[in-house]
């Protein structure tokens, strides 16, 4: 009779083995942050909420401000609460300012621009876009300018729906893109430009599929799988299909047309910069590939962020009509309705712009913004944080904070006015996020969402299709967006 428990030396050092293994693969390495129980070879994949935020909040309650998790075999370490992102991000800017290495870096950005990138390339990239935009707004108000005139152009296709239900995201998105495009390259398109269409469909398409193909992050060898499951070859050639159909052609158009002495949009100040370096033989990454690269960038980040922050500033007004209504009365009675808002008239209306801040911090649109991480292993807090390894900075635990906010899921803008009625500024009013990879588009968002919300109420009061109210759930993605719903734009006489 054979006696199972009895087990050779060979059996039992098979199984030593496979135990020693399973405890490798499940345990984390020395001083690194605490967090859940990990499982061989997905570590906490399984686990994870559809919405990270819900997760992320699971986990501090039980492991506090920094944690960290494993995608599959990969640490992610997680920052939560205020004066733990300052602490990072602000106050040791200079090792938490790095990108990870990710697959779309390699694909798509091919290490150039402005997104993917860190060290000497990505801050000088950085810091001629930041003060090309800044003088275009600050300076000359070419920007404001550039704004007003598609703010017209919107309110005329709002117009002529007539009062009609109809479903407001495609306007919106237009409306914002060709600012961008304005900024860019001095263009703007008719809504029904077959080019400008194409290329929207393109970057709807990228911005879409980015988040079902960011496993590719953590598991780069699924993309040699058969055919698309993660959308990795239709993310590339939406990228790819967007920039030979709007970028290469202006840039190529802006090179034979260059005037020195005519510099009214991005590309002609990004030439003639980068001729003058290059004339003065400065060693300098300002060269055609990082172009295209930026301007690329610039249009991924400042298209859907905005026109996100649009619709859900028409969602809330929808479920909160007498918010729109002091909006407009606070409008009417120290603008007018007889010509166009302007930047000037921002310290005159508080209410409006309280309730611009407030649709910001409660729809929270990215709440862990891009991953940063460090270039070597650094301690922080008591903690290890390896090289490379990507760390998380929670927006949504700031903007979401009941200590700061008290109610924090409630829809208040009153929480930005003091007793006389001016804006108070919080430091924890962070949607832009913090430091040195804070947006560098944020004064051109702030300025197209004051005068498009404002021109919008001012001229149209939104009410629902029969009263059927658009969800507050938003759409997870590279962006949380609301869901499709429909609005009557009525003329106000």
């Amino acid at each position: 009779m054979v006696d199972i428990f009895a087990f050779s030396p060979t059996s039992a050092l098979l199984c030593v083995v496979v135990l020693v293994l399973l405890w490798l693969l499940t345990r984390r390495p020395p001083g690194l942050p605490p967090g859940p129980l990990l499982f061989p070879f997905v570590g906490n994949a399984l686990s994870m909420d559809s919405d990270p935020r819900v997760t992320y909040k699971k986990l501090r309650q039980r492991y506090g401000d920094i944690f960290s998790v494993y995608m599959f075999n990969k640490p992610i370490i997680v920052l939560n609460g205020y004066s733990t992102l300052r602490d990072a991000i602000v106050k040791n800017a200079d090792v938490f300012s790095d990108r990870p290495h990710s697959t779309f870096n390699d694909f798509i950005l091919k290490g150039k621009g402005l997104t993917g990138t860190s060290g000497a390339l990505w801050r000088e990239q950085r810091r001629f876009t930041l003060n090309t935009l800044r003088e275009f707004g600050a300076g000359r108000n070419i920007m404001e300018g550039k704004i007003h005139e598609e703010v017209m152009n919107f309110v005329e296709a709002l117009e002529a729906e007539q009062g009609q239900v109809f479903d407001i995201k495609r306007l919106v998105h237009n409306a914002v893109c060709n600012v961008i495009c304005s900024t860019m390259f001095s263009k703007r398109f008719e809504y029904t430009d077959p080019v400008f269409m194409q290329a929207l469909k393109a970057m709807d398409e990228y911005i879409a599929n980015l988040g079902s193909s960011g496993l590719l992050n953590v598991l780069p060898i699924v993309r040699f799988l058969p055919g698309d499951l993660f959308k990795f070859k239709a993310t590339v050639q939406s990228s790819q299909t967007f920039v030979s159909l709007l970028v290469e052609p202006m840039i190529k158009d802006h090179l034979q047309t260059h005037d020195e002495d005519i510099v009214d949009d991005f590309i002609h100040a990004y030439i003639k910069e980068m001729r003058l370096r290059k004339e003065k033989e400065d060693e300098t990454t300002l060269d055609l590939e990082n172009l295209v690269m930026v301007v690329g960038d610039l249009f991924a980040a400042g298209t859907e962020t905005t026109a996100t922050i649009i619709r859900w500033t028409l969602v809330h007004l929808l479920h909160n009509p007498d918010v729109q209504e002091k909006c407009f009365q606070e409008i009417k009675g120290n603008i007018g309705q007889s010509r166009l808002p302007s930047m000037k008239d921002k310290v005159s209306v508080p209410y409006v712009e309280a309730t611009i801040m407030e649709v910001l911090r409660l729809s929270d649109i990215a709440p862990s913004s891009l991953p940063h991480t460090v270039p070597y292993g650094v301690q922080f807090r008591g903690y290890t944080f390896p090289k490379g390894v990507p760390v998380i900075v929670m927006l949504d635990s700031v903007l979401q904070d009941p200590d700061v906010w008290g109610d924090p899921d409630n829809f208040r803008p009153d929480r930005f006015l003091d007793d006389t009625g001016k804006i108070v500024k919080k430091e924890e009013f962070i949607p832009f996020s913090l430091g040195r990879r804070a947006c560098l588009g944020e004064s051109m968002a702030r300025m197209e969402l004051f005068l498009f919300l404002t021109t919008m109420i001012q001229r149209f009061k939104f009410a629902p299709m029969d009263g059927q109210m658009p969800s507050m759930d938003a759409i997870i993605g590279i962006t949380y967006s609301p869901r499709p719903f429909l609005v009557k734009a009525i003329p106000r006489i």
